[in-house]
């Protein structure tokens, strides 16, 4: 994870490929994320480009592009935070777990906080170009 860390800073365009992705749903009574799917295999790109500005998400089945707002590091949780929006106008939270080796999508806000989740993939490998 040393490596990703060190991608994050340069100034070049960051590739994450995952393998597995869970689905969490929030328990407003117990106040966290549970009700996880199984770890399904799910094979998928994130790039996130040299100026930071775009995070691009590719599966097999569609190609979608996230425009940053704003990003920071969170070294209590050794993790990068970015704020997004999607290309059709969803506003989602990208986090950059490197201790987990996860990259984690939260979306939240909604009208029913019980619809509100969190996608977690596994890192499967990181490099830049």
């Amino acid at each position: 994870m040393v490596l990703l860390a060190g991608v994050i800073h340069a100034q070049t365009t960051l590739h994450i490929s995952t393998d597995y992705k869970q689905t969490c749903y929030w328990n407003d009574t117990k106040g966290t994320f549970e009700n996880c799917g199984t770890n399904d295999e799910f094979p998928s790109m994130f790039t996130l480009n040299a100026d930071q500005t775009i995070f691009t998400h590719t599966t097999s089945d569609i190609k979608s592009s996230y425009y940053v707002k704003d990003k920071e590091y969170k070294s209590e949780y050794d993790s990068y935070v970015y704020n997004v929006t999607s290309d059709v106008g969803n506003k989602y939270m990208f986090i950059i777990d490197l201790k987990n080796k996860l990259v984690k999508i939260l979306s939240s806000g909604h009208t029913n906080s019980s619809e509100d989740y969190l996608l977690k993939f596994s890192i499967k490998n990181s490099w830049n170009d």
